[in-house]
C-alpha cells in the first residue's frame, strides 16, 4: 500500500510517497501548482510532472498507489474548488481514493496531527484556515490584496518598494532598502522600473521579502515597521477564523507556515504576530510548522486509506522525509 501526498503551492509543487509503515520513499518537485498563478493546463503540468518524478524515483508505477491526497493553492472559493477537481481528475493515479483541499490544511494536519485548529500561511501569499473538532470550516483571505489581503511575501515587497519611493521623495522616512531594492534590480533609481512594468516584466515582489528581513536586521526603522505591520495582520486574520470556530475557554492550536514565516531569520514578525494573539482573549497555543507541509498530504492520504494515523505513524513520516531533505550547513 503507498500513498501519494501532494502540496501544489504558488512557487513549487512537492510530490512525496510513502508506505504503509509510515516510511517516506520518495520526495520529488517540479514548478507552480496554483492554477490561479498561471492557467489550469500549466498548473496540471506542473503536478503531474511531480507525482510522475517522485514515482520514478521510488521506481514503482503510479497504479500502485492507493490513496492520494492534494493540498491545493487557489481552492479557495466553490468555484475554485470545481476548478481544481478539473486540474486533478486527468492526472489522478487510476487506483487510488482520492481527495484534496486548500494547502493550508496541510499545515494545519502536520502542525497538530489531529487536522483541528488554525494554520496561518505567510508564503508567496497569504492565507488562513480554521477547522474545529466538530469539522467546521473557516477561510480567511487568500485572495490578495485587492481582497483585503495584507501580508505574503508579495506584500512585503509591495511596501518595500513604496516605502522606499516615497522616502526618497520626502513623504516617508528614509531607508536604507531604496538602495539595496536599486542593487537586486540593478538598476540607478526605483522608478527606473516603470518601464519594466509598461513592458510586462514581472518585478518578483515575494523574492524582496528577504531584503527587507535584510535591513530590519541591520535596524532599519522602515523595515522594522513593515514586519510588525505583516505580523500584526496575520494575528488579526487568525483570530478572525478563531472567532467563528471556537470558544474562548477552548485551547486553540495555531501553526505558522510558509516561507517567510519559516525561512527569514528575523524575528520581529513573528513576535508580533504571537503577541497580538496571546493578548486576545483566547487560549492560543502557537507554533511554527516544524515538518514539511506535504507530510500533512501523506497523513491525509493515509487517513482517507482507513490507516490508523497515530503518534507512531506520524512521527516516522517526519523523521523518514528528513532523508530525502537538503542537508543543513
Amino acid at each position: 500500500m503507498l500513498f501519494l501526498g501532494v502540496d501544489a503551492g504558488g512557487s513549487k509543487t512537492v510530490a512525496a510517497l510513502a508506505d504503509a509503515a509510515g516510511q517516506v520513499v520518495a520526495l520529488a518537485e517540479a514548478g507552480r501548482g496554483n492554477f490561479q498563478h498561471s492557467t489550469i493546463e500549466a498548473a496540471r503540468n506542473e503536478v503531474q510532472r511531480s507525482i510522475e518524478l517522485a514515482a520514478a524515483q521510488a521506481a514503482i508505477d503510479a497504479n500502485q498507489i492507493s490513496s492520494a491526497y492534494f493540498g491545493m493553492a487557489g481552492a479557495d472559493r466553490p468555484r475554485d474548488f470545481e476548478l481544481v477537481r478539473e486540474l486533478l481528475a486527468p492526472i489522478v493515479p487510476p487506483q487510488a481514493r482520492w481527495g484534496f483541499e486548500n494547502d493550508a490544511l496541510l499545515g494545519l494536519w502536520a502542525g497538530t496531527r489531529t487536522g483541528v485548529g488554525v494554520a496561518v500561511i505567510c508564503g508567496t501569499g497569504t492565507n488562513v484556515v480554521g477547522v474545529n473538532s466538530q469539522g467546521e470550516k473557516v477561510q480567511v483571505g487568500g485572495m490578495g490584496t485587492l481582497f483585503g489581503d495584507y501580508a505574503g511575501g508579495g506584500y512585503i515587497g509591495e511596501l518595500a518598494l513604496a516605502r522606499s519611493q516615497r522616502g526618497a521623495e520626502g513623504r516617508g522616512e528614509p531607508t536604507m532598502l531604496y538602495q539595496l531594492l536599486c542593487e537586486h534590480y540593478q538598476v540607478g533609481e526605483l522608478l527606473d522600473l516603470v518601464d519594466w512594468l509598461y513592458a510586462g516584466k514581472d518585478l518578483g515582489l515575494a523574492q524582496l521579502a528577504p531584503i527587507v528581513v535584510q535591513a530590519a536586521a541591520q535596524g532599519d526603522a522602515v523595515a522594522w515597521e513593515i514586519l510588525f505591520e505583516v505580523g500584526e495582520e496575520l494575528a488579526v486574520s487568525a483570530l478572525a477564523a478563531i472567532r467563528r470556530l471556537f470558544q474562548p475557554e477552548e485551547k486553540v492550536e495555531v501553526v505558522a507556515m510558509g516561507s517567510v514565516f519559516q525561512r527569514a531569520q528575523h524575528p520581529l514578525m513573528y513576535e508580533a504576530f504571537v503577541r497580538r494573539l496571546l493578548d486576545s482573549e483566547y487560549t492560543v497555543e502557537v507554533k511554527t510548522l516544524k515538518t514539511e507541509p506535504v507530510v500533512g498530504a501523506l497523513l491525509a492520504a493515509a487517513a482517507q486509506a482507513g490507516v490508523d494515523v497515530d503518534e507512531e505513524f506520524a512521527r516516522s513520516l517526519e523523521e523518514s522525509i528528513k532523508d530525502y531533505l537538503p542537508k543543513e550547513g
